[in-house]
């Protein structure tokens, strides 16, 4: 089957390398032709600069200069230019995307016969491409004559064709199939992880495994068109007939034509390499890095890898446990047991573990595997919050891994110094590093890595306070996990969602998505890390008392709090976050005392700190403030206004956020409320809802503009409160605080019908939290007096 793509009046024919506009045959160079190919066949994600460059030159040698110029030649032909960007779109410090609308077009294979012509025109252009076998190691010589007297010249002309549509896309390793007692049952993805870590040593983009078979769970009886856009398809058999191994790999191209290689040893390792290195010559790749060994213990870091591959965490602690004592003393193997440590949340064995390695990890012999440890060190460090420590192993990891031309490692060291430079608010850094990231999982050909990178820079979206924009994001690569079956990936997904839709204020729509993990143990049962899970509770939590079910919620944060104390660290950053909401949601039902009790226990100490969110705290600064406020505690106002200013003004200029300075404006709000000065009061509050709108969030905007209502009702300015209900209308059906807001103006504006009407909707979102008693001053078409005195923060 031929494919080809309809855009405007342009056909593009890949396979017969045709670019035709109204029918007519459009002049297009090479290498033009074959950027265009890449960014169209790409187009539903944006493309890397050097992801480009490799898949159409081969290097990652040429100038960026050369691609922005085959790029205006492209546009040129297709009458776009740089600042219409109708075709190409250009993605700062990423790449390109091709966004040109794009009908794709299915016909019948085209007749042998009319392949013919084309075939010598493919010879001679891949034979240009391959490198000189003689440049090869000298033992590979021999299978390749071997292979070209068995195949035959005809044969030899489908396996250069299938090299230049290999050339064009990623190659996939299937599960192998195998023909051997049960004991061998792991070889099916064992080998599989072998072949891939040989394609990648000899820099051929392949998917992770990973990814291929939880693609593989999801297909079911559509295995083919499941893997129907990978430019090379593998399949390996392996044999074992009278202690004597047989390997097979069978590879499909995209155009139909196949390869073969083979090989028989006494020993299954040495079999699989050399096999795959006949396969790696056919397709003119470099060697691989990867020497073959008849070490048993390379079979037994195979089973560890298909376990982690297949999620089996239990397997894989069973084979940590029950490792062979001279496999335990390996480099490998310290690494294999330090990284599930680290991977299942166990801090103590994780770092000392990582610790013991890399004092055995010399940088001039293991430079990749002293990278790998380096950059799984960087949990340690987040745990503890020395972000600078961080920032350190995680430099030295990516020069490693980048002297080494370690795309898929690199890949993932960058991407981790990327959340440490988000946690520290170097937004624009983090985001240059996410996209080295991502090009460098494109370069590997991990497809799931990429979508993770996806993830995180919708995640980085809502850091900067764009949560609007990182849902679709978000909810699409949600759809993509769960379409590949990579379940363990969906949790964290639904975390940023929920977070998302509560600051916009889409409470019943947050509390809908914890519908989808809960409860855990019903819907994933497999999701057995500890911090994450305690974080779903919070959340989940978190979303009961955005709909008025508090009294659930709290219950719900009491166990949270009861795992979390039980934990010999206690996860001190959640702990405080947990005391805080405990705090709010007593404090929203009136239980002014249990208020009180949480948010002392939340700011004792340093727990809050640990939480590295500075946002957090300034919130638990104000929600104290205005506990004592609801108490009359006006000395504890005095003392805590105060407290939090200092508190602020010892941040870090990377700390420093709107929304910090936006709750210490709210709280001298609330201390000048307390101490008569009025003015001082709407001045306070005016800048604080003049800072919130600016930044945008609904969660701020709302809570701030119910202060500020408030605070002018109070002074007799109802046609100002009526202009900020205006400002809030737009969230009337779906938060308390702002319903409530709206009836306190109609009811001072002496419309009554319409203030019962907003306060019904109130009542109706509270649940069980309890408005406020309407001040005996204020009734209709008198001045709003000392309504709300007791509200500020309202629910979430």
């Amino acid at each position: 089957m031929t494919t080809s793509y309809r855009f405007g009046e342009f056909e593009l024919d890949p396979q017969a390398r045709a670019l035709k506009q109204d029918g007519v045959l459009v002049d297009l160079a090479s290498s033009a032709f074959d950027c265009l190919v890449y960014l169209v066949e790409h187009r539903q994600r944006p493309v890397g600069k050097d992801e480009l460059i490799a898949a159409v030159w081969g290097s990652t040698e040429i100038s960026d200069n050369l691609l922005a110029q085959t790029i205006v030649r492209l546009r040129r032909v297709f009458g776009d230019t740089a600042d219409e960007q109708r075709c190409i779109k250009t993605l700062p410090r990423v790449g390109y995307r091709w966004v040109m609308a794009t009908v794709t077009v299915s016909d019948q294979p085209h007749p042998v016969a009319a392949q013919g012509g084309e075939t010598g025109a493919a010879v001679a252009d891949v034979t240009r491409q391959l490198p000189s076998p003689w440049h090869r190691r000298w033992w590979w010589g021999v299978p390749l004559l071997l292979l070209i007297a068995i195949a035959g010249y005809g044969a030899w002309r489908m396996h250069l064709r299938a090299i230049k549509a290999f050339r064009q896309g990623t190659a996939v390793v299937l599960p192998a199939q195998i023909h051997a007692s049960d004991d061998w049952s792991w070889l099916r993805l064992g080998l599989m992880e072998l072949i891939v870590g040989d394609l990648r040593g000899a820099k051929v983009p392949v998917e992770g495994s990973r990814a291929v078979v939880h693609l593989l769970e999801q297909s079911g009886e559509h295995e083919k068109e499941a893997f129907e856009s990978y430019a090379l398809v593998i399949q390996p058999q392996v044999t074992l007939d009278h202690g004597r191994w047989q390997i097979q790999l069978e590879a499909r191209a995209a155009d139909g034509s196949t390869l073969h290689a083979e090989a028989f040893s006494d020993n299954m390792l040495k079999a699989a390499h050399q096999a795959n290195a006949y396969l790696l010559a056919q397709i003119g790749a470099g060697d691989s890095d990867h020497v073959a060994t008849e070490d048993a213990k390379e079979q037994y870091l195979l089973r560890m890898e298909a376990a982690s591959h297949t999620g089996t965490f239990a397997v894989l602690r069973e084979l940590v446990e029950k490792a062979p004592p001279g496999l335990r003393q390996s480099p490998e193997f310290a690494y294999a047991r330090a990284a599930f440590h680290c991977s299942q949340g166990e801090y103590d064995a994780c770092k000392s573990e990582l610790d013991e390695l890399l004092a055995r990890l010399p940088e001039k012999t293991r430079p990749v595997l002293r990278g790998r440890a380096l950059a799984q060190r960087w949990y340690v460090y987040s745990r503890e919050h020395k972000y600078d420590e961080g920032a350190q192993v995680l430099g030295e990891a990516i020069r490693l891994l980048k002297q080494q031309n370690n795309t898929g490692y690199l890949a993932y060291a960058y991407a981790q110094r990327a959340e440490l430079l988000n946690m520290v608010g170097r937004y624009e850094e983090a985001e240059a590093d996410f996209g080295q990231s991502r090009v460098n999982y494109a370069l590997a050909g991990d497809t799931a890595g990429a979508l993770g990178i996806d993830e995180s820079l919708a995640e980085l979206s809502m850091q900067r306070g764009h949560f609007a924009q990182a849902i679709p994001v978000i909810q699409r690569a949600y759809d993509q996990y769960e379409r590949m079956g990579m379940r363990q990936y969906m949790p964290q997904l639904l975390v940023h969602l929920v977070v998302a839709q509560k600051l916009l204020l889409q409470h019943a729509d947050a509390f809908a998505s914890t519908e989808s993990y809960w409860p855990m143990e019903q819907k994933f049962p497999e999701f057995t890390e500890t911090v994450s899970r305690h974080i779903l509770m919070f959340q989940r939590a978190d979303a009961l008392g955005g709909i008025g079910r508090s009294a659930e919620a709290s219950a719900l944060l009491e166990q949270v709090l009861a795992q979390i104390q039980a934990d010999p660290h206690g996860e001190p950053g959640l702990q405080g976050t947990v005391y805080t909401l405990l705090a709010r949601l007593a404090w929203q039902r009136g239980e002014t005392a249990a208020a009180r009790s949480w948010i002392g226990k939340a700011l004792a100490g340093r727990l809050l700190e640990w939480d590295s969110d500075e946002r957090d705290t300034a919130d638990a600064w104000l929600l104290d403030v205005l506990i004592a406020q609801q108490a009359g505690d006006v000395k504890e106002i005095q003392r805590a206004v105060p407290a939090m200013q200092a508190w602020a003004a010892k941040l870090l200029l990377a700390d420093q956020d709107d929304w910090v300075a936006i709750q210490l404006l709210r709280a001298q709000a609330v201390q000048a409320q307390a101490e008569g000065r009025r003015e001082q009061v709407l001045q306070s509050l005016r800048q604080a809802m003049t800072m919130a709108s600016r930044y945008g969030v609904p969660e701020l905007i709302a809570d701030t503009g119910l202060a500020y209502s408030q605070a002018l009702l109070e002074s007799g300015k109802t046609g100002e409160a009526f202009a900020i209900s205006g400002q809030l209308s737009a969230w009337g059906q779906l938060d308390w605080r702002v319903a409530w807001a709206q009836a306190c103006v109609y009811r001072a504006m002496g419309q009554a019908a319409s203030a019962a009407q907003y306060q019904r909707k109130a009542r109706e979102l509270a649940g069980d939290r309890i408005l406020p008693a309407p001040h005996p001053a204020l009734e209709a078409g008198a001045p709003a007096a000392a309504m709300m005195r007791g509200t500020g923060r309202g629910a979430q």
